[in-house]
């Protein structure tokens, strides 16, 4: 067997199933069994997505991209900054908890009326619904954090003389990284989530908006294809975070 007939073999063994799922869907929507508006065929998608890419989609998928990650940017700071002061200050820890444990459980696409009803349909409501849905997770994750490092070597940096300012961020703050970026790993996909369904509800530009137009006037290819884009923009942006995660968690992992 060549090498070339090797690696097909491994690609096809790593992704069988969505080859089969692929391939289905090619002949189910080709045959005719479903209507073309429920499941139009692959090729036709692809064929769609290709020709509609740079007038339609870019737009679109730049304007989603914006509120996501400046609503998961502002998240990641605030969530943080309350996690950690949560962990270390006996008074924010009074303050916020209560807060956290009200807003975390609230799902946040719920709030989509109430964020339309106060701020509008720009971007400012669905950057601060983001900010809103994200920082929670990234809170509760960077608290369990901080609180998690060994008590040995906050003693062992007061013992030499280190003042706290500097034990939070050369002691607490390293220690807790690797939770820090789980609680920002969970809260990536949801930033893309509650971008994409804002706009689909309150409209404004972006793939939510494009899809749902899609539908009203029964164009089933534009629909998939803003679907297919931010699946991709997601898959995209999680591959990049892992780079990120591995270059500041080395240490970790070794």
């Amino acid at each position: 067997m060549t090498s070339l007939m090797k690696k097909v073999l491994n690609v096809f063994t790593s992704f069988y199933s969505l080859i089969v799922v692929i391939v289905a869907w090619e002949i189910i929507g080709r045959s005719g069994i479903v209507p073309f508006f429920f499941l139009p065929p692959l090729s036709t998608i692809a064929y769609t997505f290709i020709n509609i890419a740079v007038d339609l989609l870019l737009p679109h998928s730049l304007l989603t991209i914006y509120r996501a990650l400046a609503g998961f940017a502002l998240a990641a700071i605030i969530g943080v900054l309350m996690g950690l002061s949560m962990a270390r200050i006996r008074l924010a820890h009074w303050f916020f908890d209560p807060i956290v444990a009200l807003g975390l459980p609230i799902p946040p696409l719920t709030l989509v009326p109430i964020f339309i009803l106060w701020f509008g349909i720009g971007n400012e409501p669905k950057i601060l619904l983001v900010t809103f849905g994200c920082v929670f997770p990234i809170a509760v994750s960077t608290y369990n954090g901080a609180r998690s490092v060994n008590s040995l070597l906050i003693w062992s940096a007061k013992m030499m003389g280190t003042d706290d300012r500097r034990i939070m961020w050369k002691v607490i703050v390293p220690a807790a990284l690797p939770f820090i970026f789980n609680g920002l790993q969970v809260a990536l996909p949801i930033s893309l989530v509650i971008a994409f369904v804002f706009e689909m509800v309150a409209g404004g530009g972006g793939l939510g908006f494009l899809e749902i137009y899609s539908a009203r006037f029964f164009k089933a290819p534009e629909l998939f294809s803003a679907l297919l884009a931010i699946m991709i923009i997601g898959f995209v942006l999680d591959k990049i975070f892992q780079k990120v995660r591995s270059k500041f968690l080395y240490w970790a992992q070794r």
